[in-house]
């Protein structure tokens, strides 16, 4: 459980800031605006936002983008792509940014809850019951106890951990 709690506090958590030029070697979130015949030229274009990792930078920006479709249950594809974009056609660029105050919120919070589980199975916090009519009350079980809980953290945290290490776009 250590092992997860570091893993997770060491990935940590980005945030994006606005920039006029990508370092190449960098995450960058790309919005680019859509041009349609249907839509009217006086109004302000709609902008569609692109991340990936940017390959070179000039008066194009070539970046590599990954995009995963699920097909089924167990199946996914992830296709990769390389993409230019003119600079001209760029609306705004997001650079992504290790954020230390999200990171440390997130450690803190699983610090907090594993305390939590701890003392639940350690039976702090709680009355003891009495004994029943008859003889002493039945013991109840410390495994039951902790691997409900664990079991849907751990449910969660497969849900949530690939997108927190940008498995998933």
């Amino acid at each position: 459980m250590a092992f997860l709690l570091v893993g997770l506090t060491a990935s940590g958590c980005y945030s994006y800031r606005f920039a006029e030029d990508a370092p190449v070697g960098a995450v960058a979130r790309l919005r680019v605006p859509i041009r349609s015949a249907i839509v009217d030229p006086n109004s302000p274009s709609e902008t569609v936002a692109v991340e990936g990792k940017i390959v070179s930078v000039g008066d194009t920006i070539w970046f590599e983008a990954s995009t995963r479709h699920t097909l089924g249950l167990f199946r996914d594809v992830v296709q990769y792509d390389t993409l230019r974009v003119a600079r001209d056609g760029i609306a705004s660029i997001e650079v992504r940014e290790f954020s230390t105050t999200k990171s440390v919120l997130l450690g803190a919070g699983l610090v907090a809850g594993t305390a939590a589980l701890a003392a639940a199975a350690a039976g702090a916090g709680g009355g003891q019951a009495g004994a029943g009519p008859g003889g002493d009350a039945p013991q109840t079980s410390t495994a039951v106890i902790v691997s409900v809980p664990a079991g849907g953290i751990g449910q969660w945290l497969g849900r949530v951990l690939p997108s927190i290490l940008g498995l998933r776009p």
